[in-house]
């Protein structure tokens, strides 16, 4: 696909983003009136200059009322690059507008990817936006509602170079200093003569993820186990989704966020679904459904629109020091996964059984002791792989439930599986 296409490709999936805004209430019209918004694809205007029209990718013309033509325009270009992007995409866009509006048109340049960090400066300079959009949707990136959940050092690192690996939102945006994480945000910015909401325009208003005891979310998790009779042993997901009318779906493909992460599973609240990107790892698969369970049960619908998972999600925890505020959600997330999928009473049946058949015994070292010594680091994986088998989830989370519910006491320094370990499969006798 050339770099034609694949603008095209870009451009059509963010029209029809902006169109899907506009069905749940959420686009242009949060700020304009229907009547008072068109918009267009590939719209052209005459140029004098040019003796000719040239055509924009996207606009959105704003009307006043009784009026026949429009008093402003909002005009986007899309560039879809692999690489970063260059400061001279920013400049020619700029010079191609004011060959043709003077002051009624607002620039939007659309990216897939980061753009070089001069950029930022020269979009200040020139009065532009510029947005990072991924073209896939809900099925690859989260998309989160409302700005004012969003720190602003997050979105940057979205737009401008940056190379630590940031999981990607769906839709980020820059102009005049500010950052922002909805489409109708940054039209308010653009379009400072229409009337606002009580949120802060700047995005300085900040509210906070919603803060959730681990035993609320322990009882929620419990409460859903009683629904479906849960007794021990792996716990039904598929019932479960079932039971909370969650269409639920899997898919073979191998699916990339827009940083080259591996996606593990999806979850739209919009359409009440959920889609499993099936790997070779099964037991990683069950966690990634347990997580997106979890933002279903703890109405974390109101944050989100979509949520997608990648590895690192399923390792964040109550201890993790994050710097961004939604990221409470994964905690959340993975907290409820952990007792949906691991049931407290269950586990700790389960892992005196283990004790006992493994002959472990607390010898004032604690429920389950491990250190560097082999006796001891090979028992200690043999539990893990015992009741990783049991409950059909990974042994990371069930190293992490153990310490979690403090029934190990972890005093090595190499931290790892010693070398000649066998799992013992299946053996427990419950």
């Amino acid at each position: 696909m050339n770099s034609t296409e694949k603008g095209d490709k870009l451009e059509e999936a963010f029209y029809r983003y902006l169109l899907e805004q506009q069905a749940r209430g959420e686009h242009v019209f949060d700020v304009h009136s229907p009547e008072k918004c068109k918009i267009f694809k590939k719209k052209s205007y005459f140029c004098k200059e040019r003796n000719n029209w040239v055509e924009f990718d996207v606009v959105v013309e704003v009307y006043r009322t009784g009026k026949e033509k429009p008093h402003s325009y909002i005009v986007f270009e899309c560039k879809d690059y692999k690489s970063r992007i260059p400061e001279k995409c920013v400049t020619d866009f700029s010079d191609k507008l004011s060959r043709i509006f003077t002051h009624s048109a607002k620039g939007v340049l659309v990216v897939s990817s980061r753009l070089q960090s001069g950029a930022e400066a020269i979009a200040d300079n020139r009065s532009m936006a510029i947005v990072k959009y991924d073209e896939h949707g809900f099925e690859v990136v989260a998309e989160r509602k409302g700005h004012s959940y969003l720190e602003n050092s997050f979105v940057r690192t979205q737009i401008f170079q940056h190379d630590a690996p940031i999981k990607p939102l769906k839709f980020s945006a820059y102009h005049g200093g500010n950052f922002f994480g909805t489409i109708h945000q940054l039209l308010k910015s653009i379009e400072p003569r229409l009337p606002f909401d009580n949120e802060s325009r700047n995005g300085t208003t900040r509210r906070s993820i919603r803060y959730l005891p681990a035993d609320q979310i322990k009882n929620a998790a419990e409460e859903l186990l009683t629904q479906i009779g849960y007794v021990t042993g792996p716990v039904n997901l598929t019932k479960i989704c079932s039971k909370l009318a969650i269409g639920l779906e899997f898919s073979k493909q191998s699916v990339h966020d827009a940083e080259g992460m591996l996606i593990l599973g999806s979850a739209n609240f919009d359409h009440n679904a959920i889609l499993i990107n099936e790997h070779e790892n099964k037991k990683r698969e069950r966690f990634t459904l347990g997580h997106e369970i979890g933002h279903f049960c703890l109405d974390h619908k109101q944050y989100l629109i979509s949520d997608t998972v990648i590895a690192t999600d399923l390792l964040i925890n109550g201890d993790s020091v994050k710097p961004y505020n939604f990221e409470r959600l994964e905690v959340q997330a993975n907290t409820f996964a952990s007792d949906l999928i691991l049931p407290e009473g269950a586990f700790r049946y389960a892992t005196e059984i283990c004790r006992i058949e493994l002959d472990i015994k607390d010898r004032t070292h604690g429920y389950i002791y491990v250190d560097d010594q082999p006796c001891n680091s090979q028992t200690y994986w043999h539990v893990l792989e015992n009741l990783s088998e049991y409950f059909q989830v990974s042994k990371q989370a069930i190293e992490i439930k153990l310490k979690r519910l403090g029934l190990v006491n972890d005093q090595r320094r190499l931290n790892q599986r010693p070398f000649g370990a066998q799992p013992l499969g299946k053996a427990l006798h419950l």
